[in-house]
């Protein structure tokens, strides 16, 4: 597993090599991640790990106990852990939303904001481009391309993103778990483009709009792109922030 996280460009962005936190999590050292952990300052990030993931509620121990449930040798827990030290305020954007929503939704049936949320952690991404206008057409552009010849897709979208100047950040969890474990489906996979006016820190910007548009989050709001595509124009495009 050392061999498949080391030295990959996609990883540049986040605070840590996925590779260093590897072997806590095989392990299941704790005290290691928590110390990882507590080097994030923002309020309402968890500050502890705790490998009985089984106990409670997810998104409920987090805010109530500052606690981040993680399973042993889980690679998609580890990319989780990242996600929460690079994008802290996004973060807690998303489990304060949930947490909010789980309180006002009827038992067993989860609504439009958690689904939207959902799809945000494990496979979103950041777009950000010039201004609000660029935005709105960007996801206008993308939707009429998708309903288009799929034979040309990857082109265009491509070619709309690189003339749009768009900046990616790959935000997902799951994302970063299917590049390493499952690259060959990439081009099945679908990302969920979050896309947004332009801002120097995207997990501010992020935030922002997540606390702006907490009762009105809807997966349809934005659609989706190939997650092959994103890595490729993503690249180094992450940013360290939060920390």
């Amino acid at each position: 597993m050392l061999n498949l996280l080391a030295n990959r460009k996609e990883f540049w962005g986040l605070v840590a090599d996925p590779a260093i936190l590897w072997p806590a999590f095989e392990s299941a050292d704790a005290p290691a991640l928590d110390s990882f952990l507590v080097q994030t300052s923002l309020p309402g990030v968890p500050r502890r790990v705790d490998f009985n993931a089984a106990r409670g509620n997810y998104e409920a121990r987090i805010f109530d106990e500052a606690t981040l449930p993680v399973r042993r040798g889980s690679l998609h827990d580890l990319f989780n852990l990242l996600a929460w030290t690079t994008f802290p305020a996004s973060k807690r954007a998303i489990n304060r939303i949930h947490n909010e929503a789980m309180r006002t939704e009827v038992a067993g049936k989860r609504g439009s904001r958690r689904d939207f949320l959902t799809l945000l952690d494990e496979a979103g991404v950041i777009v950000l481009v010039e201004d609000a206008k660029s935005a709105g057409r960007l996801v206008s552009r993308i939707r009429e391309i998708r309903g288009g010849p799929q034979d040309s897709y990857a082109g265009a979208v491509r070619d709309l993103l690189r003339s749009s100047n768009a900046r990616i950040i790959v935000f997902g969890h799951a994302l970063f778990e299917s590049l390493v474990l499952r690259p060959q489906t990439l081009a099945k996979v679908g990302a969920f483009a979050v896309i947004l006016q332009n801002s120097e820190d995207a997990d501010h910007r992020l935030a922002v709009f997540l606390d702006d548009q907490s009762e009105n989050l809807h997966p349809s709001m934005f659609p989706s792109i190939r997650s092959d595509i994103v890595f490729e124009l993503a690249g180094n495009g992450l940013r360290k922030s939060g920390v």
